[in-house]
This record gives structure tokens, C-alpha cells and sequence, in this order.
């Protein structure tokens, strides 16, 4: 593809998916580059729109296994774990993406409050192959400028390219649940909080564990905060900060040979015991019988 995705955090050396430009588009990833994806869950630090030309692609995106099929839209925000379980031998898949460092620029997650709600609970979306065929093609012309270095680098007009994205994206949910996502039952205030919970979150994960910190950093009650984050989304704050835990520690076990004593410290655990014992009671096994699982 002619560069590296991976950059490798200095802290702790968890494979992390980003950009090296601010903007980059392909059209042609196909399933022996995907396949690649296998070998362990990788944390997201970009923004990612993808678009299934063709085949299928079975992928575990946080901690729900999706189905992808020619013609759905994915759209992966910074912070978010995707693993690869396996692409059929003809799947193709074209994407755009923005680097994490652009969308610290457009000040992504405060402008996208609105739309973080309905990714977050469905980040993988079918549309009209119609309509899904305008934004591959839209895709594949992004593709060629970028080959051709003919895409500008100005921040304002890839916030305007990302906004176009953004809004078939929720354009393409509304139709597929019959809801308006500008129009959501919750309210703005409500909407606001959960992204500012959701940055909060997948920021500091592995430094706070307590919601007394969430709840302060977004200037609610620890009732009223924990009130609002399970209305809005159906799942309590704790669960959604175990899950980014969960997945991270999954991620480390398979995609490093850290120790895991050396993994629970970097999650925040005080003891391997304390964080032996929480990772067993997500999923029924140890660290080490994850690890050494086929």
C-alpha cells in the first residue's frame, strides 16, 4: 500500500491503526490484506470510512461480531477495536480515512456529538445499492486524487470531504432503523454528554476504572450521569469502560508477548490477581488460558 498503518505505541506496544497523512483513500483492499487482520485485534487511532465493493467480510468491531456484505457502509471511530475473524477469497474493500492528529484539529468528537450515538451502537450499516454505489464511486475518486496527490491537505476542506461521509452514513441509519438521528429521542444535552463520555472514555480507560471520574469530568452527579449514559445507550457506563478493558486486554494477550502482569499494570490493575479475577469474570477464562487458546 506503500506505507505503514501500524505504528506501535511506545507504552505499551499494542498494534494501533493510524495515518501517516491526514487524509488517505484506497479502492482496492482485498481479502489477503484483510486476512491479515486475523492475527489479533487492532485499536483504532484514525477515522475510518469503509465501503464493501463486493463479498463478505466476518469482523468483531468492540466487542460484537459483524457481518459485512457487498454494498454495507463501516464506519470506525478513533478509539475502537476492529478483528478480522475472515474475508471471503473475492471480498474488495475501498475506504477513506483521517488521521487521528486532523481529527484533533477539526475538533471531531465535540462537532460529531449528534452522530456518536447511532455509530456507536451500529457502526456497520446497510443502503440502497443505489445509493451505496454513489459513495464507492465517491470513494474511488477520492482514491485516485489521493494516488495522483491532487487531494488537498487544507484542514477545512477534508472537515468538509468528512462531513459528506458522516452524513450518508446517518442518512443511510435513519432509513435502515426509520429514525432521524438529528431528531433523536434523546435529548441535545443528553447526546452531548455521551460524547463527551465516550472521548473521556477511551482516552483514559486504563487510568480510571471509578465512574466518580467520568461523572465529575463531564460536571454531573454520579446518579444523574449513570442515568443519562444507560438511557442514551442501554448499557451503563461501567459496562461500556469493562468492554474497552476487555478488548485492550484481549488485544495485548494476542497481539504482544507481554507479561501479564506487564498488562495489567498498563490497564490500571494494582495486582495480576485483581485483574486475573476481572478478566475471568467477563469471559470465563484466565489471561493465560486466553492467551494460550487456538
Amino acid at each position: 500500500m506503500g506505507f505503514e498503518l501500524f505504528k506501535f505505541q511506545e507504552h505499551y506496544k499494542l498494534p494501533m491503526f493510524d495515518l501517516p497523512l491526514d487524509f488517505v483513500s484506497y479502492d482496492n483492499i482485498n481479502a489477503q490484506l484483510l486476512n491479515f487482520y486475523t492475527s489479533f485485534p487492532c485499536k483504532i487511532g484514525a477515522l475510518i470510512v469503509a465501503y464493501c465493493i463486493k463479498g463478505s467480510v466476518r469482523a468483531r468491531i468492540n466487542l460484537w461480531d459483524y457481518t459485512i456484505k457487498q454494498g454495507d457502509f463501516v464506519l470506525l471511530t478513533p478509539g475502537c477495536f476492529i478483528q478480522i475473524h475472515e474475508a471471503s477469497k473475492d471480498s474488495q474493500i475501498s475506504f477513506i480515512g483521517f488521521s487521528s492528529s486532523l481529527l484533533r484539529t477539526i475538533n471531531f468528537w465535540k462537532k460529531s456529538s449528534h452522530v456518536l450515538i447511532p455509530i456507536f451502537k451500529c457502526p456497520v450499516i446497510s443502503v440502497q445499492q443505489e445509493v451505496a454505489s454513489v459513495y464507492g464511486d465517491a470513494i474511488g475518486l477520492c482514491s485516485r486524487l489521493s494516488e495522483m496527490d491532487m487531494v488537498s491537505m487544507d484542514p477545512s476542506l477534508l472537515e468538509n470531504v468528512l462531513s459528506i461521509f458522516i452524513h450518508a452514513i446517518t442518512t443511510a441509519l435513519e432509513r435502515q432503523n426509520n429514525t432521524s438521528t438529528t431528531e433523536d429521542k434523546s435529548p441535545i444535552r443528553e447526546q452531548q454528554i455521551l460524547a463527551e463520555f465516550l472521548q473521556l472514555a477511551f482516552e483514559n480507560y486504563r487510568e480510571e476504572h471509578k465512574l466518580s471520574f467520568y461523572a465529575r469530568e463531564v460536571n454531573l452527579t454520579l446518579s444523574h450521569f449513570c442515568n443519562v449514559i444507560r438511557k442514551v445507550t442501554g448499557q451503563t457506563p461501567q459496562e461500556i469502560i469493562q468492554s474497552l478493558i476487555i478488548m485492550d486486554a484481549q488485544s495485548q494477550l494476542k497481539g504482544t508477548d507481554l507479561p501479564v502482569s506487564k498488562i495489567a499494570e498498563m490497564l490500571g490493575f494494582s495486582a495480576p490477581t485483581t485483574f486475573n479475577r476481572y478478566f475471568r469474570t467477563y469471559t470465563g477464562m484466565t489471561p493465560q488460558e486466553y492467551r494460550n487458546k487456538g
